[in-house]
């Protein structure tokens, strides 16, 4: 005897019944890009709070330091766009929400952050990929 197929769920849309498991659409190559660039985000981002420091009382300021934090800033600023667009592949191809977006574009402005966010993000995708 055959099972009787179940009814869709009334509240679910042609879109939802289509659409994959949350995560596991997504490719390889998009996990690994975010991956690199939120390591890359997150050092940069710890250098330049680390040259902020020179601001401090503790530390003597020279211009070189000023010449080379105003540098570094402005390179941590062109990888983070290239982070952001890394986290929208990543994102659209999950299918998440606005809240995790949002966590993960705060990952390239919050020290240390994004560290965290790699990891939690990369284990739930991997999970949705095998299960």
């Amino acid at each position: 005897m055959t099972e009787p197929e179940t009814a869709p769920d009334a509240n679910a849309t042609s879109a939802d019944a289509a659409s994959p498991t949350r995560a596991s659409a997504v490719t390889a190559g998009a996990l690994t890009r975010y991956r690199a660039m939120a390591i890359v985000t997150g050092v940069m981002l710890i250098l330049v709070f680390l040259g902020l420091l020179s601001y401090t009382p503790l530390f003597e300021r020279t211009e070189d330091v000023d010449h080379w934090l105003g540098v570094l800033s402005q390179v941590h600023g062109f990888i983070y766009v290239i982070y952001l667009v890394t986290v929208m592949q990543l994102w659209l191809q999950a299918r998440w929400g606005y809240g995790r977006l949002a966590t993960m574009f705060f990952g390239g402005i919050v020290p240390l952050l994004s560290f965290f966010i790699e990891h939690r993000v990369t284990r739930e995708v991997r999970a949705a990929q095998e299960g």
